[in-house]
């Protein structure tokens, strides 16, 4: 790779993706491979893909992370602590805000001219309130105490990023929807884990509308990202949520692969105000649960969002059709074990 001097004006050639073993990595680094960069990874996994340069490596080491930048011109920060019950508050802190500054202040000092933070929708979700076709101008939620630990660090993350936004450094975060597809390891497996257990129930009254996005349509909004992105660009400094456009209900989203992988669907349903009580109740005994009052929460009111602002500012519409990313997806469901 030739050395990064921060001085191009031209299309970024050689990055850096961090994550680069998860599922958005994945996505990412075949993405860009098809488009002629070069491509290095860095993840606490070896990552699979073989046409990346490859440096197994923790986003919380800045050695590490210096080795893996040297001579990029673009960083896409897509690792990340993933929000899990298990997980000790003390891993998202280390991880997505001591990890993320580490990552922003060596591209300071390498004078890496592009940097690109995978965020979340969960950054603007209080535990109280619904979105619906919800933009950018939406606030942070003023409590931090109604969000759960890896939303908050999300959210300091993404505030350092954006404010770390200078001539020299152009920012920007995308924040996508839920997201789904080949090497998920959260989303679909743990509702099709439970559903083959007997726990195959419906949260809420089937009326909430929730947003989620394909993974290999969120690569693709990066990479235009990464494109578009200069110190003199709309894109700098800016978030932006990244969907499918193709807004359902969470369980309604579920059904057509529980159907193709021969589950039975969920034949009770359980309304809001129950579930939240039950949830709270199984926090008390069981703190680690995946039902919990947040997971109650994310399905049972409105989480949808609106990409008009990535189409305006660089182009974004989902590469992939919810029929392309339904097929790809069930794919690669049916090859894991459940």
């Amino acid at each position: 790779m030739s050395a990064a001097d921060g001085t191009s004006t031209g299309q970024p050639q050689a990055y850096l993706v961090t994550g680069g073993a998860g599922m958005l990595g994945r996505a990412l680094v075949s993405q860009l491979v098809e488009k002629g960069k070069t491509v290095r990874v860095i993840d606490i996994e070896p990552a699979q893909d073989q046409r990346a340069e490859n440096i197994v490596g923790d986003v919380r080491d800045a050695d590490a992370v210096r080795k893996a930048c040297e001579g990029v011109d673009t960083v896409i920060h897509s690792a990340a602590a993933v929000w899990d019950p298990n997980l000790p508050d003390s891993v998202y802190d280390e991880t997505n805000v001591n990890g993320t500054q580490i990552v922003i202040d060596t591209c300071m000092q390498l004078k890496i001219p592009r940097l690109v933070y995978t965020s979340t929708i969960d950054v603007v979700m209080d535990s109280v309130h619904g979105h619906l076709g919800g933009d950018e101008s939406l606030p942070y939620p003023p409590d931090p105490r109604r969000m759960n630990r890896y939303a908050y660090s999300k959210m300091l993350g993404e505030q350092m990023v954006l404010k770390a936004n200078s001539p020299a450094l152009a920012t920007c975060a995308l924040r996508p929807a839920g997201m789904f597809g080949p090497g998920d390891k959260y989303h679909l497996p743990n509702i099709i884990k439970n559903a083959k257990h007997g726990v195959n129930i419906c949260l809420g009254d089937g009326t909430a509308q929730f947003s989620h996005v394909f993974c290999g349509n969120v690569a693709h909004a990066h990479v235009l990202a990464s494109e578009k992105l200069a110190p003199d660009s709309p894109a700098a400094g800016q978030a932006y949520f990244i969907t499918d456009g193709h807004d359902r209900n969470f369980f309604s989203f579920m059904e057509p692969f529980l159907q193709a992988l021969g589950i039975p669907l969920p034949k009770m349903s359980i309304p809001y105000g129950a579930a939240n009580a039950m949830a709270w109740l199984i926090e008390k005994v069981s703190p680690k649960s995946n039902l919990n009052r947040f997971s109650v929460y994310c399905t049972c009111l409105d989480h949808t969002f609106t990409h008009a602002k990535a189409t305006r500012d660089f182009g974004y519409e989902p590469r992939y059709s919810h029929e392309e990313a339904f097929e790809i997806t069930l794919e690669w469901l049916k090859t894991q074990e459940f």
